[in-house]
């Protein structure tokens, strides 16, 4: 018989990667980040390979968002205090 401790990683592995358990986090803490303005605007929506996806309401905002994409990506890894992303896309959802 297995022990919890040695099945509990294959467990998580299975329902959830460690860059979905990060964007969870980054989700609930998106306002704190990136200030409430900015999170009113803007969602994270998926996170794969060090590229973070935020939902966006409009071509405007994707592009006001494009011009802070250096600053959002410092936010976010200076909040974990590690590179948890590289680069920021954004999709327009209305």
């Amino acid at each position: 018989m297995k022990s919890v401790g040695s099945v509990l990683p294959q467990f998580l592995d299975r329902i959830a990667s460690d860059e979905e358990i990060a964007l969870i986090f980054l989700s609930e803490l998106w306002p704190q980040i990136v200030g409430k303005d900015l999170a009113s605007k803007s969602r994270p929506l998926a996170l794969r390979n060090k590229r973070l996806l935020l939902t966006v309401p409009s071509e405007i905002w994707a592009k006001e968002l494009t011009q802070l994409r250096e600053m959002l990506v410092h936010a976010v890894n200076k909040h974990w205090d590690l590179s948890l992303i590289e680069k920021i896309d954004f999709e327009v959802r209305t």
